[in-house]
């Protein structure tokens, strides 16, 4: 949704520090710190760059694996948005 302002509204965020697991379109799997999330996408911190356009599952301990797209990245952050949306636990 665009506001007057020329801004698009975007979900809200929940600020979380999650370790969590991203799984590329060749099976290669990083560690990354999930910094916030919301039910379209995540911010994610990781010691590998991650390539703008892959298509990963961003595995969570305990939640299971959320099909998502990386969506921008820079330096050692990146932003996945999710294929489906997600529900986030209360």
């Amino acid at each position: 949704m665009r506001l007057d302002d020329g801004h698009i509204k975007r979900a809200s965020r929940l600020k979380i520090f999650h370790h969590a697991v991203l799984v590329d379109s060749a099976g290669r799997q990083y560690d990354v710190t999930v910094l916030n999330i919301s039910g379209t996408g995540f911010r994610a911190r990781s010691d590998e760059t991650l390539k703008i356009g892959e298509y990963v599952a961003l595995r969570v301990p305990r939640y299971g694996d959320f099909q998502a797209q990386i969506r921008w990245s820079v330096g050692d952050e990146a932003g996945g948005m999710f294929l489906n949306p997600v529900v986030l636990p209360e």
